[in-house]
């Protein structure tokens, strides 16, 4: 079953975001995962007003490529970089 994973991410360094996406995008290329969305957060219409943030939502072919894509040596390796561009948080949905 398709795995949707929403991505949401309070910058901290803009310049070491945009490295890291660059290198997430470049992996995410290799591993066949589907960019649904990349969007900056604009307004709020109904509920708490959120920091400024970025969300993306990408589609893997199952938990199981999800899980493993970020979990591979290749991501790894780019993890400190993400956590000193932003403070990030992933979630899974089921599609």
């Amino acid at each position: 079953m398709p795995v949707l994973s929403f991505n949401y991410a309070t910058l901290k360094d803009t310049g070491a975001f945009q490295d890291y996406v660059t290198k997430a995008a470049s992996l995410m290329k290799a591993a066949n995962v589907e960019v649904i969305v990349r969007a900056k957060y604009a307004d709020t219409l109904l509920g708490k007003t959120k920091a400024e943030h970025v969300s993306a939502v990408f589609r893997y072919a199952d938990m199981e490529a999800a899980k493993g894509f970020y979990s591979s040596e290749e991501y790894l390796k780019i993890v400190p970089l993400r956590d000193r561009a932003c403070e990030m948080s992933i979630h899974f949905y089921d599609e």
